[in-house]
């Protein structure tokens, strides 16, 4: 099968076009968007004198090309060392018109005719990759039928592309435009279908799992293993792929109403059931220092919430005394009491994780991030 040329020249007078400038969007953004809305054609971005053109079938992408020398399919096998210098000097000299790279190298034997295909998606993928980092220049998706007898099409896992591509991205200004700044409150959006499909790190499934609807960006920060860099980076890609969502007003209301409607006792357990789990595991690790290593978290969040903590001591089982935190913060009103105790608390649970990867390394970090999932999750914060 032979390959297309990679430039490409625009639609007919009849076909129909969307254009605009990447500034003002994202191509991650734009290039989930049209294919979400299920678009055929050809998605060409423009920076100076490159020129990429994604390939759309019905909402799929079937295949990319590049005018950049560096990012033809010969560089690229050569890059990888899957063809000799000779291999690809001759190959590039038998090219004629109708006579493709790929047809060439197999016919020489340079390659497989099983290699094809995936040599070509790698190919297609560091376009993409590339194009995802892309922040000036212009773009145009021109509607028309894609012919596919004329390409080596492919089939990729876009949204880990994506993914692999604003890992990449050093563009604060587009991240943090993407995010809508550090003050918002990420929501997750239940999306199993694009969770299932992607390859996060571990690293990445801790972050998702801080976002519980009650917490800004800047508050996910300093809880975050990851830079505040890499973290706004890491939630804006959750947001490009419709894992989370940025909350409204009424959203972030909504997750308080609930835990207003829970009686204020009752939340005070459910925290206290995740302390007493996450002791146990301590202790069965590390026998009395886990009493100690409870303390000291405590007492670390103590510096902000000050009064509220006078009395408690969490080297016991783990639990702290509602009783002597309610009569410690008896003079204010009712509604200031539960929100004092409720963000203390859920400090106190990220105190804990933080000391846990600093002391006790990432396997017992992640034996507690479990914990704090499984806990949040009742708390109906998760």
């Amino acid at each position: 099968m032979s390959f297309i040329d990679p430039e490409y020249d625009g639609g007919g007078d009849d076909d129909l076009s969307i254009k605009g400038e990447i500034e003002t969007s994202s191509v991650p953004e734009l290039l989930r968007s049209f294919l979400a809305s299920g678009e055929t054609g050809i998605l060409t971005f423009r920076s100076g004198e490159v020129t990429k053109s994604l390939y759309l079938q019905e909402g799929k992408l079937v295949y990319a090309a590049s005018n950049n020398p560096d990012e033809r399919l010969g560089e690229s096998l050569l890059l990888r060392g899957r063809i000799s210098a000779r291999q690809y000097i001759e190959a590039g000299q038998l090219i004629r018109p109708g006579r493709r790279l790929g047809a060439i190298l197999v016919e020489l034997e340079a390659i497989e005719s099983e290699e094809l295909t995936p040599a070509v998606e790698q190919h297609v993928r560091d376009i993409l990759v590339d194009l995802m980092t892309w922040t000036r220049g212009d773009y145009e998706l021109v509607m028309k039928e894609v012919d596919s007898q004329n390409l080596v099409t492919v089939s990729l896992n876009i949204e880990n592309v994506i993914l692999e591509g604003l890992r990449r991205s050093r563009n604060w200004s587009q991240i943090t435009h993407g995010l809508g700044g550090i003050d918002v409150v990420p929501i997750k959006t239940g999306n199993t279908d694009v969770l299932y499909k992607l390859e996060l790190t571990e690293e990445e499934q801790e972050l998702l799992g801080h976002v519980n609807g009650n917490s800004t960006v800047e508050q996910i920060c300093q809880v975050s293993y990851l830079s505040n860099f890499e973290t706004c980076r890491t939630l804006w890609a959750f947001k490009v792929l419709s894992l989370i969502r940025i909350g409204q007003e009424g959203d972030v209301e909504g997750v308080r109403a609930r835990e207003r409607a829970m009686d204020l006792e009752e939340i005070v357990e459910k925290f206290n059931q995740m302390f007493g789990r996450i002791y146990t595991f301590l202790r069965g690790r590390h026998g009395d220092e886990a009493d100690r290593f409870m303390q000291t978290a405590l007492d670390e969040v103590s510096r902000t919430y000050g009064a509220l903590f006078d009395g408690v001591d969490l080297s016991h089982y783990g639990r702290a005394d509602f009783e002597q935190m309610l009569a410690n913060v008896a003079d204010l009103p009712p509604e200031q009491r539960r929100s004092l105790m409720v963000d203390a608390l859920n400090e106190l649970v990220f105190a804990i994780q933080l000391a846990t990867r600093q002391r006790h390394g990432a396997e017992e970090e992640a034996v507690i991030s479990g914990i704090i999932k499984d806990g949040l999750r009742r708390l109906g914060a998760g």
